[in-house]
Protein backbone atom coordinates (compact mmCIF):
# COMPACT_ATOMS: atom_id res chain seq x y z
CA UNK A 1 0.00 0.00 0.00
CA UNK A 2 1.37 3.41 -0.99
CA UNK A 3 1.99 5.90 1.80
CA UNK A 4 2.09 9.66 1.27
CA UNK A 5 2.96 11.68 4.35
CA UNK A 6 3.05 15.47 4.64
CA UNK A 7 4.53 17.64 7.38
CA UNK A 8 4.86 21.41 7.60
CA UNK A 9 7.70 23.00 9.57
CA UNK A 10 7.00 26.47 10.92
CA UNK A 11 10.48 27.92 10.96
CA UNK A 12 9.82 31.08 12.92
CA UNK A 13 8.39 34.53 13.11
CA UNK A 14 9.54 38.09 13.34
CA UNK A 15 7.97 40.61 15.67
CA UNK A 16 8.58 44.28 15.03
CA UNK A 17 8.72 46.73 17.93
CA UNK A 18 8.96 50.49 17.54
CA UNK A 19 9.36 52.53 20.75
CA UNK A 20 8.00 56.00 20.00
CA UNK A 21 8.19 59.25 21.93
CA UNK A 22 5.81 61.39 20.04
CA UNK A 23 -1.69 64.87 18.79
CA UNK A 24 -0.40 66.99 16.10
CA UNK A 25 -0.14 65.21 12.76
CA UNK A 26 0.19 65.52 9.01
CA UNK A 27 0.58 63.02 6.21
CA UNK A 28 4.17 62.43 7.27
CA UNK A 29 4.36 62.77 11.10
CA UNK A 30 2.55 62.50 14.40
CA UNK A 31 3.43 64.25 17.69
CA UNK A 32 1.53 62.71 20.55
CA UNK A 33 2.84 65.09 23.23
CA UNK A 34 2.85 68.76 22.27
CA UNK A 35 3.71 71.51 24.75
CA UNK A 36 3.12 75.21 25.34
CA UNK A 37 5.59 76.82 27.74
CA UNK A 38 3.30 79.28 29.47
CA UNK A 39 0.44 79.02 31.92
CA UNK A 40 0.80 75.83 33.86
CA UNK A 41 -2.72 74.40 33.43
CA UNK A 42 -2.25 70.63 33.36
CA UNK A 43 -4.97 69.79 30.85
CA UNK A 44 -6.70 72.61 28.97
CA UNK A 45 -9.43 71.32 26.69
CA UNK A 46 -12.40 72.07 24.49
CA UNK A 47 -14.71 70.00 22.38
CA UNK A 48 -11.98 69.44 19.81
CA UNK A 49 -8.62 69.35 21.64
CA UNK A 50 -6.75 68.59 24.83
CA UNK A 51 -3.55 70.50 25.60
CA UNK A 52 -1.09 69.57 28.34
CA UNK A 53 1.12 72.59 28.81
CA UNK A 54 4.06 73.32 31.06
CA UNK A 55 5.77 76.16 32.85
CA UNK A 56 9.49 76.71 33.34
CA UNK A 57 11.09 75.84 29.99
CA UNK A 58 13.93 78.24 30.78
CA UNK A 59 14.94 76.37 33.91
CA UNK A 60 14.95 72.73 32.99
CA UNK A 61 15.34 70.37 35.91
CA UNK A 62 13.62 68.64 38.81
CA UNK A 63 12.63 70.33 42.06
CA UNK A 64 10.89 68.90 45.10
CA UNK A 65 9.86 69.42 48.71
CA UNK A 66 7.90 67.41 51.24
CA UNK A 67 4.66 68.55 49.58
CA UNK A 68 5.32 68.65 45.85
CA UNK A 69 7.45 67.53 42.94
CA UNK A 70 8.21 69.81 39.96
CA UNK A 71 9.68 68.90 36.61
CA UNK A 72 10.46 72.02 34.66
CA UNK A 73 11.02 71.96 30.92
CA UNK A 74 9.47 70.05 28.07
CA UNK A 75 6.74 67.65 29.17
CA UNK A 76 8.01 64.32 27.91
CA UNK A 77 5.61 61.55 27.03
CA UNK A 78 6.60 58.02 26.06
CA UNK A 79 4.38 55.51 24.31
CA UNK A 80 6.13 52.26 23.42
CA UNK A 81 4.37 50.97 20.34
CA UNK A 82 5.10 47.26 20.64
CA UNK A 83 4.01 44.04 18.97
CA UNK A 84 3.88 40.67 20.69
CA UNK A 85 3.29 37.61 18.50
CA UNK A 86 2.87 33.89 19.17
CA UNK A 87 1.77 31.01 16.98
CA UNK A 88 0.39 27.55 17.63
CA UNK A 89 0.05 24.61 15.24
CA UNK A 90 -2.10 21.50 15.21
CA UNK A 91 0.16 18.49 15.52
CA UNK A 92 -2.44 15.73 15.84
CA UNK A 93 -1.37 14.67 19.33
CA UNK A 94 -4.75 15.28 20.98
CA UNK A 95 -8.19 15.21 19.38
CA UNK A 96 -11.50 14.56 21.17
CA UNK A 97 -15.00 14.31 19.79
CA UNK A 98 -17.26 17.36 20.16
CA UNK A 99 -20.95 16.61 20.80
CA UNK A 100 -22.57 20.03 21.31
CA UNK A 101 -21.84 23.65 22.13
CA UNK A 102 -23.56 26.21 24.36
CA UNK A 103 -22.05 29.68 24.27
CA UNK A 104 -18.33 29.09 24.65
CA UNK A 105 -18.67 25.72 26.43
CA UNK A 106 -18.13 22.60 24.34
CA UNK A 107 -19.43 19.21 25.46
CA UNK A 108 -16.81 16.63 24.45
CA UNK A 109 -16.44 12.87 24.59
CA UNK A 110 -13.67 13.50 27.12
CA UNK A 111 -11.14 16.14 28.08
CA UNK A 112 -8.16 13.79 28.26
CA UNK A 113 -5.01 15.56 27.09
CA UNK A 114 -6.50 19.04 27.47
CA UNK A 115 -5.57 21.59 30.16
CA UNK A 116 -6.58 25.09 31.18
CA UNK A 117 -4.49 27.56 29.18
CA UNK A 118 -4.25 25.32 26.09
CA UNK A 119 -5.09 26.73 22.68
CA UNK A 120 -7.59 24.53 20.83
CA UNK A 121 -9.55 24.45 17.59
CA UNK A 122 -13.19 23.43 17.33
CA UNK A 123 -13.78 21.77 13.97
CA UNK A 124 -17.09 20.97 12.28
CA UNK A 125 -17.03 18.22 9.62
CA UNK A 126 -13.28 17.91 9.16
CA UNK A 127 -12.25 17.99 5.52
CA UNK A 128 -12.34 20.23 2.47
CA UNK A 129 -15.34 22.27 3.67
CA UNK A 130 -14.69 22.19 7.41
CA UNK A 131 -15.76 25.12 9.59
CA UNK A 132 -13.37 25.98 12.41
CA UNK A 133 -12.88 28.32 15.35
CA UNK A 134 -10.05 28.73 17.86
CA UNK A 135 -9.88 29.71 21.51
CA UNK A 136 -8.00 29.26 24.78
CA UNK A 137 -9.33 26.92 27.46
CA UNK A 138 -10.37 28.80 30.61
CA UNK A 139 -11.97 25.92 32.52
CA UNK A 140 -12.70 22.19 32.33
CA UNK A 141 -15.54 20.49 34.18
CA UNK A 142 -15.67 16.78 33.51
CA UNK A 143 -15.85 16.52 29.72
CA UNK A 144 -17.13 20.10 29.28
CA UNK A 145 -14.46 22.46 27.95
CA UNK A 146 -14.95 26.24 28.17
CA UNK A 147 -12.87 28.66 26.08
CA UNK A 148 -12.41 32.43 26.32
CA UNK A 149 -13.74 32.96 22.80
CA UNK A 150 -14.41 31.08 19.59
CA UNK A 151 -12.70 33.09 16.86
CA UNK A 152 -13.97 31.75 13.55
CA UNK A 153 -13.61 32.68 9.91
CA UNK A 154 -16.98 34.36 9.56
CA UNK A 155 -19.02 31.16 9.81
CA UNK A 156 -19.50 29.61 13.25
CA UNK A 157 -19.13 25.82 13.61
CA UNK A 158 -22.41 23.95 14.01
CA UNK A 159 -21.78 20.93 16.22
CA UNK A 160 -23.99 17.87 15.77
CA UNK A 161 -21.62 15.16 17.00
CA UNK A 162 -20.83 13.83 13.50
CA UNK A 163 -17.15 14.17 12.60
CA UNK A 164 -16.84 17.20 14.92
CA UNK A 165 -13.84 17.54 17.20
CA UNK A 166 -11.73 19.66 19.52
CA UNK A 167 -8.03 19.48 18.65
CA UNK A 168 -5.03 20.69 20.63
CA UNK A 169 -2.92 23.48 19.14
CA UNK A 170 0.40 23.13 20.92
CA UNK A 171 2.89 22.40 18.20
CA UNK A 172 5.55 24.37 16.41
CA UNK A 173 5.26 22.03 13.42
CA UNK A 174 2.04 21.03 11.68
CA UNK A 175 1.35 17.57 10.27
CA UNK A 176 -1.10 16.70 7.51
CA UNK A 177 -0.83 13.01 8.35
CA UNK A 178 -1.22 10.39 5.61
CA UNK A 179 -2.60 11.84 2.38
CA UNK A 180 -4.96 9.79 0.24
CA UNK A 181 -6.91 10.26 -2.97
CA UNK A 182 -10.30 9.85 -1.26
CA UNK A 183 -10.19 12.81 1.13
CA UNK A 184 -8.74 16.27 1.76
CA UNK A 185 -6.43 16.44 4.76
CA UNK A 186 -6.39 19.61 6.86
CA UNK A 187 -4.41 21.19 9.67
CA UNK A 188 -4.82 24.43 11.66
CA UNK A 189 -2.05 27.00 12.09
CA UNK A 190 -3.10 29.85 14.41
CA UNK A 191 -1.54 32.95 15.92
CA UNK A 192 -2.13 35.63 18.53
CA UNK A 193 -1.15 39.29 18.06
CA UNK A 194 -0.96 42.06 20.65
CA UNK A 195 -0.19 45.24 18.69
CA UNK A 196 -0.13 48.63 20.40
CA UNK A 197 0.25 50.43 17.08
CA UNK A 198 -2.18 53.18 16.11
CA UNK A 199 -2.55 52.00 12.53
CA UNK A 200 -2.53 48.25 13.13
CA UNK A 201 -0.45 45.36 11.85
CA UNK A 202 -0.15 42.80 9.08
CA UNK A 203 0.76 39.08 9.30
CA UNK A 204 2.45 37.57 6.25
CA UNK A 205 3.64 34.10 5.28
CA UNK A 206 6.07 32.60 2.80
CA UNK A 207 7.31 29.10 1.93
CA UNK A 208 10.80 27.82 1.24
CA UNK A 209 9.50 26.01 -1.84
CA UNK A 210 6.89 23.43 -2.83
CA UNK A 211 5.50 20.70 -0.59
CA UNK A 212 8.07 18.15 -1.68
CA UNK A 213 9.97 14.91 -1.26
CA UNK A 214 13.20 15.30 -3.19
CA UNK A 215 12.23 16.18 -6.76
CA UNK A 216 8.62 15.00 -6.29
CA UNK A 217 6.13 17.72 -5.37
CA UNK A 218 2.45 18.13 -4.54
CA UNK A 219 1.06 20.71 -6.95
CA UNK A 220 0.10 24.09 -5.53
CA UNK A 221 -3.63 24.83 -5.75
CA UNK A 222 -4.40 27.06 -8.73
CA UNK A 223 -8.21 27.02 -9.09
CA UNK A 224 -9.15 28.39 -5.65
CA UNK A 225 -10.23 25.07 -4.12
CA UNK A 226 -8.39 21.97 -2.91
CA UNK A 227 -10.51 19.08 -4.20
CA UNK A 228 -10.70 15.36 -3.37
CA UNK A 229 -8.87 13.25 -5.96
CA UNK A 230 -6.83 16.14 -7.34
CA UNK A 231 -3.20 16.77 -6.45
CA UNK A 232 -3.46 20.18 -4.75
CA UNK A 233 -2.09 22.00 -1.71
CA UNK A 234 -2.89 25.41 -0.23
CA UNK A 235 -4.55 27.25 2.64
CA UNK A 236 -7.31 29.70 3.56
CA UNK A 237 -7.30 32.40 6.25
CA UNK A 238 -9.92 33.10 8.89
CA UNK A 239 -9.42 36.82 8.18
CA UNK A 240 -12.07 37.55 5.54
CA UNK A 241 -11.07 41.19 4.94
CA UNK A 242 -7.69 40.95 3.22
CA UNK A 243 -7.04 43.48 0.48
CA UNK A 244 -3.68 42.30 -0.82
CA UNK A 245 -4.05 38.52 -1.15
CA UNK A 246 -6.71 35.87 -1.90
CA UNK A 247 -6.22 33.84 1.29
CA UNK A 248 -9.42 35.43 2.65
CA UNK A 249 -11.71 34.20 -0.12
CA UNK A 250 -10.27 31.00 -1.62
CA UNK A 251 -7.75 28.23 -1.12
CA UNK A 252 -4.46 29.89 -2.06
CA UNK A 253 -1.00 28.58 -2.81
CA UNK A 254 2.03 29.48 -0.73
CA UNK A 255 4.86 31.19 -2.61
CA UNK A 256 8.47 32.08 -1.89
CA UNK A 257 7.39 35.72 -1.46
CA UNK A 258 5.52 37.05 1.57
CA UNK A 259 1.72 37.20 1.24
CA UNK A 260 -0.83 38.73 3.65
CA UNK A 261 -2.81 36.28 5.79
CA UNK A 262 -4.15 38.70 8.45
CA UNK A 263 -4.55 42.44 8.61
CA UNK A 264 -5.77 44.97 11.16
CA UNK A 265 -6.02 48.76 11.06
CA UNK A 266 -6.44 49.30 14.80
CA UNK A 267 -4.70 48.75 18.11
CA UNK A 268 -5.26 45.06 18.88
CA UNK A 269 -5.20 43.09 22.10
CA UNK A 270 -5.03 39.28 21.91
CA UNK A 271 -6.20 39.34 18.28
CA UNK A 272 -6.40 35.81 16.89
CA UNK A 273 -6.60 34.38 13.40
CA UNK A 274 -5.63 31.13 11.73
CA UNK A 275 -4.92 29.34 8.49
CA UNK A 276 -6.57 26.09 7.46
CA UNK A 277 -3.95 24.13 5.54
CA UNK A 278 -5.40 21.71 2.97
CA UNK A 279 -3.79 18.98 0.90
CA UNK A 280 -5.09 16.32 -1.50
CA UNK A 281 -3.41 13.84 -3.82
CA UNK A 282 -4.39 11.84 -6.87
CA UNK A 283 -3.91 8.15 -7.61
CA UNK A 284 -0.76 9.00 -9.55
CA UNK A 285 0.99 10.99 -6.80
CA UNK A 286 4.29 9.39 -5.87
CA UNK A 287 4.55 7.86 -2.40
CA UNK A 288 6.95 9.49 0.03
CA UNK A 289 7.36 11.88 2.94
CA UNK A 290 6.62 15.41 1.76
CA UNK A 291 7.64 18.49 3.72
CA UNK A 292 7.81 22.26 3.54
CA UNK A 293 8.99 25.13 5.76
CA UNK A 294 6.78 28.17 6.31
CA UNK A 295 7.85 31.51 7.78
CA UNK A 296 5.41 33.91 9.47
CA UNK A 297 6.21 37.57 9.95
CA UNK A 298 4.21 40.28 11.73
CA UNK A 299 4.86 43.97 11.14
CA UNK A 300 3.38 47.23 12.33
CA UNK A 301 1.67 49.44 9.76
CA UNK A 302 3.06 52.98 9.76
Amino acid sequence: MRKIFAAIVIVGFFGSAFPVAASMSSASYEIQWDTVGNGGDDASSSGSYILRDTIGNAAVGDGSSTNYGLRAGYRHGVFDQLIDFSYFAENGSVSVGANSIAGSTISCDSAVGLSVGDMVALIQDRGASQVSAIGMITSIAGSDVTVDELKDGGTSPVIDGTDDSVVLLDGTDSGLDTLSSNRVRTSILGWNVHAETDTGYVVQIMADGDLRDGSATVDAVSDGEVTVGSEEYGARSSDTTLADSTFDSEDTAFTTSFQDVADSSDISYADRNFLTLKAAVSSSTSSGSYAQSLTLIVSGKY
